[in-house]
């Protein structure tokens, strides 16, 4: 019971960490893996492509794609790298640095927002042993990386037709919800998706279509009319892998997720990143 409320928890963790990340960035249910690298960008020295492809575990191609999104958007510049030139180093631009700052102080925020749900991902998942000594000033962009990374991770556990370009970040999460919600009618994707009743019917037509869910009518006793979604042996086989992957890797989760809930930011570097983010708000306002 414990592990299952865990689940459910690290959930609504991980769409509301995409919310945050979508307002910051201006982005629409960003990709796991572009978290992951706008993170990696922001809090290591210099990051090049082939280690963005480690860290998202994804092919060169998907790189690729990923960078030029983010170069289109003026997020992020390249230029050889200064220790292997033929590597491609990533740096933010100006405006990525900014978007950065607004990223950081919701990052912050979210994360004392969070702790207590953290502590139940934490308490659910995590054995009886001492969690590790945690740094209390760790740097939260440097955190939120690391929690990137782990869902990047248990992404990966997905079957290959799920995980590699077939299913977006919103139609996991819808398919996560049909799987273990029981009983899900469209218009309860809703509010969990936040996204209007056009959205969430085409989310479902693209779940439909690809195998993952079916539309049920006559499912329900009080109500004949009343549609209800369930998922295809498919769909719940992908949702059962990434439960299965959270399983096998739960002492890690635990102890991350201890991190957070334990986790105090620097007051000074957090109180420049609020400077910062405020002066730039003034200067394009």
């Amino acid at each position: 019971m414990a592990q299952a409320r865990a689940m459910e928890f690290l959930g609504r963790f991980n769409d509301d960490l995409t919310r945050v990340f979508d307002e910051a960035l201006g982005t629409q249910w960003a990709e796991i893996e572009e978290m992951t690298a706008i993170s990696a960008v922001a809090s290591l020295p210099a990051v090049t492509t082939r280690e963005l492809a480690e860290l998202a575990r994804v092919n060169r191609r998907a790189v690729s794609r990923m960078v030029a999104r983010m170069s289109a958007d003026g997020l992020v510049s390249c230029r050889p790298s200064d220790l292997d030139r033929r590597a491609v180093a990533l740096s933010l631009t100006d405006l990525g640095a900014r978007r950065a700052r607004v990223l950081e102080v919701s990052i912050i925020e979210f994360f004392r927002d969070n702790k207590a749900i953290a502590l139940e991902i934490s308490a659910g998942l995590g054995s009886n042993r001492f969690a590790p000594a945690t740094s209390a000033s760790a740097e939260p962009m440097e955190l939120l990386r690391r929690v990137c990374e782990a869902g990047v991770s248990l992404v990966r556990f997905m079957p290959d037709a799920a995980s590699q370009g077939r299913l977006a970040a919103r139609q996991r999460a819808a398919l996560v919800q049909v799987v273990t919600g029981g009983r899900v009618r469209p218009g309860d994707l809703t509010s969990s998706l936040g996204v209007s009743r056009g959205g969430v019917a085409y989310i479902v037509d693209q779940l439909c279509a690809k195998g993952y869910v079916v539309r049920r009518r006559g499912a329900l006793a009080e109500d004949r009319r009343a549609v209800i979604l369930e998922a295809t042996d498919a769909g719940a086989a992908a949702v059962h892998a990434v439960m299965s992957g959270i399983h096998e890797q739960r002492e890690m989760l635990a102890d991350l997720f201890f991190e957070i809930a334990q986790w105090r930011p620097d007051t000074v570097g957090a109180e420049r990143a609020s400077e910062a983010f405020s002066e730039s708000a003034a200067r394009h306002s």
